[in-house]
């Protein structure tokens, strides 16, 4: 995968740009588009500033998160603390590791007299993350904004049933 990924024009572009490269790119972006979503693009401000670390690594080989998963694991075996606890499996994550890191946390979580809850619901790893498409419908409702509203309601189902699942399960407690 390294060697495609080096040879991809995309590649040679961001490891030659410098950080005033990278700002001036976000400034010009910025500036292209009027009355932008400032979330929006704090959130492609932050993503720009980290690709030149990415690609470093990337270049380095590392591939692997830090501290490992299994150092995880071990950290939540010994000092986990929580008194409930709601873990969400989706059922289209190839990297989930919901079902392992409840076998890790049910011994701690039963010796603190806690609870421990799973559900799997539709979704994959980017669900939580999914942002509400702004689309604002013209002064004539059309069939683009039929078709985007129908878009943002597919879209959006699932992390509406996320969300739901987690404050229903959240108001037992109130």
């Amino acid at each position: 995968m390294m060697p495609m990924v080096e040879t991809s024009p995309m590649y040679s572009m961001a490891r030659s740009a410098s950080d005033d490269a990278w700002k001036m790119f976000i400034d010009t972006a910025g500036a292209m588009i009027p009355e932008r979503d400032q979330e929006a693009f704090v959130s492609f401000t932050n993503f720009v500033d980290q690709l030149p670390s990415v690609f470093g690594q990337v270049t380095q080989g590392i591939s692997e998160f830090k501290p490992t998963p299994s150092e995880n694991r071990e950290c939540c075996k010994n000092k986990y603390n929580v008194q409930h606890t709601l873990l969400v499996k989706f059922n289209f994550d190839t990297i989930d590791e919901t079902d392992l890191l409840e076998e890790t946390l049910k011994p701690r979580v039963e010796s603190i007299a806690g609870t421990l809850e799973k559900v799997q619901l539709s979704g994959n790893h980017i669900t939580p993350c999914v942002p509400e498409p702004k689309w604002q419908a013209g002064y004539v409702y059309t069939p683009a904004d039929a078709i985007a509203q129908g878009f943002k309601t597919l879209s959006l189902s699932e992390t509406k049933v996320l969300s739901r699942t987690i404050s229903d399960w959240l108001r037992r407690f109130e």
